[in-house]
């Protein structure tokens, strides 16, 4: 096989053919398979913000099931029909009173790609509670002319962006890398607009940052 840019080493293939008793599990998922009991995903899902050790070894597992087997995705489902949503604005109010701008500047930090989560975002803070966001965006792997257009739309509805575009020779390593250490090409992209985002807060001095989805919908721990 042939690459375009060098790579440090080769994946050790023998990893996937191990006595069927011995078997080899990644990424710290187990090696018992079971599927919740609501929605059947499965124990082996990985997760969008996967937790790596701090000894460099294989990262924690993430997607975890109560004591019912039910996965966290259908726990959050299941516990949004129980939220006083009138409540939940009225604090929603409450902190955005606390940190609109009174100058101009920018209060609140939007970071998405334009898509309908950070879309809907934007458009409720500004236009229904009237605060001034700046949106951020680390740049796919490769821009479709769907995200594309979503993008620029997003601005267009009147919205400030910072796009933060990668090398892509490095952003092409780490994705392969992901891929074949992982089976999750998407990896690079969560790692960046997560943490992409609080350095721009901290660069204008904004206080408040506003994410358009729930981690815990994707079965990541509630906890988290």
């Amino acid at each position: 096989m042939s690459y375009l840019y060098p790579y440090p080493e080769e994946i050790d293939k023998t990893l996937y053919y191990k006595d069927k008793n011995n078997l080899n599990t990644f990424y710290g998922l187990p090696k018992k398979v079971c599927f919740c009991r609501s929605c059947v995903i499965s124990n082996q899902r990985p997760s969008t913000s996967i937790e790596f050790k701090n000894d460099g070894e294989q990262p924690k597992q993430t997607i975890s099931f109560n004591e019912d087997g039910i996965c966290d995705a259908c726990l959050v489902k299941r516990d949004k029909k129980e939220i006083d949503w009138k409540q939940r604005e009225l604090e929603l109010r409450e902190v955005c009173n606390k940190y609109r701008s009174k100058n101009g500047s920018y209060d609140c930090l939007i970071p998405g790609s334009g898509g309908k989560d950070s879309f809907m975002t934007a458009h409720l803070l500004k236009y229904k509670y009237g605060m001034n966001p700046l949106t951020c965006t680390w740049a796919p792997h490769i821009y479709t002319s769907w995200g594309w257009e979503n993008f620029q739309a997003w601005i267009d509805a009147g919205f400030d962006n910072i796009l933060y575009t990668p090398n892509s020779k490095i952003h092409r390593i780490i994705t392969r890398l992901s891929t074949e250490k992982l089976f999750y090409p998407f990896q690079p992209f969560i790692l960046g607009q997560k943490n992409m985002p609080p350095k721009i807060a901290a660069k204008f001095n904004i206080n408040l940052i506003f994410y358009g989805e729930n981690q815990a919908e994707y079965g990541n721990p509630k906890s988290t």
